[in-house]
């Protein structure tokens, strides 16, 4: 990890997380005082806004573009440049007396300020420098299984806060479970819990995630997964299934049709949906099912299974969010079995679980097509209880397994090949890596305890999948974990 000697206080570090993979220290660092911040773009405006504040908050003067004499006051200038080898959020540091900030765009520039504000955190100061930076995958995400469990809307938005800090690009809100749905409907009021986010709350969370360059993925999980929606129509259920939509009933397909229309509505701007698509029924005995089993030989002859039946539900749901210019996401334990429906190419993976033999490998979906995000439930589940056999992940697990977002859930052990790790230089279609939080206990921790036990292990998410891998040993990366205190925020 790179260091420069301090004569006033001994070693300084680039302290921040990810960690830039060119840091090139020099003589000195730079301890804003008197501080002008100053945007060379107007579509800067608001990160130049952002960063004033900032430094005000850490007790820096922040004044007008000072005089050409005037050696008091430091400048940072944040740049909006065209650079070679720049993508959307790549960026490029230089600290000496000035700051100098360069990006394509503004998120770029955010990815840049969060550095320096790291460093400000943990030092005071930040090391003179040149830095560059640009993320391995364009999707870091966070999903959060807000509807096993109340989060009230304070805690997510600070939750969305501390991702956008470590440089998360999203977070899939998955607010309807088999044990509650948290977000009010408009269309279906009935099927809400006592407990839940309203309209205006959510609105305001979508704008907090907008400003800090975080993406909402709504999570709405069907035909599985429905039991409390159902409760107030078990007519839509599937016969002998708690919890499954009967995607042999048109009528119970529209119903999953209106819930979709009604939360679209407030996530005008989220550009991916999850539908779900995930343990519908037990997916190794999908003949038990007599209903599934009559419906499919009916519709698709005698090859038929449920498993075509469900495919084209997907498309059915996906075709739907299509056309109002969203991008489908599904989990991928039940895709790319069926016989004679073909999953539609639009559809993205959220890749978690190869628990089983008969689930498919990862590379089938590569070679269809498909986009894939990697949700590794061996690494990332942070399942409440550590139900279901899962333990708490830890940043030490992250570096003994050589985790990078190439680095997919083993195969089933009766499989020869286990592993399924692809390689750098990356697909196109590996879209990213995402953490996943399930409350499957939710009285086993307090929210607090929740934010608390997922800080080191998402840090070290963060770390790894923006770098693919880290150039960090893991004590290296601890004392910058343990270096650097959370980041405060004060809300509107």
């Amino acid at each position: 990890m790179p260091e420069i000697e301090s004569p006033a206080t001994g070693p300084l570090t680039w302290t921040a997380i990810p960690q830039p993979h060119e840091v090139e220290l020099r003589h000195g660092s730079w301890a804003p005082t008197t501080v002008s911040v100053i945007a060379s773009d107007a579509r800067l405006r608001r990160e130049r806004e952002r960063f004033d504040d900032e430094l005000r908050a850490y007790g820096a003067v922040t004044r007008p573009e000072p005089a050409a004499a005037d050696d008091e006051c430091s400048r940072v200038e944040l740049r909006l440049d065209h650079c070679s080898g720049f993508g959307p959020e790549g960026y490029a540091i230089e600290v000496g007396h000035d700051v100098v900030v360069r990006a394509q765009t503004p998120c770029g520039v955010f990815r840049a300020t969060r550095q320096l504000m790291h460093n400000l955190r943990a030092h005071g100061r930040v090391p003179a420098a040149s830095v560059r930076a640009e993320p391995a995958v364009a999707e870091r995400g966070l999903h959060i299984d807000a509807a096993r469990k109340f989060y009230p809307a304070r805690w997510l938005e600070q939750l969305i806060v501390n991702a956008a800090d470590i440089g998360l690009t999203t977070l899939q809100w998955h607010f309807s479970e088999n044990e509650g749905v948290r977000l009010e409907s408009i269309s279906h009021p009935a099927i809400v819990s006592p407990e839940y986010i309203t309209r205006a709350e959510a609105t305001h969370l979508i704008r907090v995630a907008n400003d800090h360059h975080i993406e909402i993925v709504p999570s709405l999980d069907m035909p599985g997964h429905l039991k409390h929606a159902l409760g107030r129509h078990p007519e839509f259920c599937l016969p002998g299934v708690d919890g499954a939509l009967d995607i042999t009933n048109d009528a119970a397909v529209a119903f999953a049709r209106e819930l979709v229309d009604d939360y679209v509505q407030l996530f005008d701007e989220s550009r991916v949906w999850n539908l779900g698509g995930d343990e519908f029924v037990d997916f190794d005995h999908m003949h038990d099912y007599p209903v599934l089993d009559d419906a499919a030989k009916k519709r698709f002859g005698a090859t038929g299974t449920g498993f075509d039946l469900l495919t084209a539900f997907v498309n059915t749901i996906a075709a739907y969010l299509t056309d109002r210019d969203v991008i489908p996401r599904v989990w991928n334990d039940g895709m790319l079995r069926s016989r004679n429906v073909v999953l539609d190419e639009r559809v993205q993976f959220a890749w978690w679980t190869n628990w089983s033999a008969s689930m498919r490998p990862v590379q089938e979906a590569f070679d269809g097509g498909y986009d894939v995000v990697n949700v590794n439930d061996a690494m990332f589940y942070y399942v409440l209880g550590e139900n279901a056999g899962y333990r708490y992940p830890t940043s030490k697990r992250l570096w003994e397994a050589e985790w990078h977002p190439g680095v997919f859930p083993m195969l089933h052990p009766s499989l020869t090949d286990r592993a399924q790790i692809v390689t750098q230089p990356y697909p196109e279609q590996l879209v990213g890596a995402s953490f996943a939080i399930w409350s499957d206990r939710p009285e086993a921790q307090t929210c607090d305890e929740v934010a608390l036990g997922i800080r080191s292990p998402l840090r070290a998410f963060a770390e790894r999948s923006w770098n693919a891998g880290s150039a960090l040993t893991h004590s290296e990366f601890t004392a910058v974990d343990e270096g650097l205190p959370p980041v405060s925020y004060a809300r509107d």
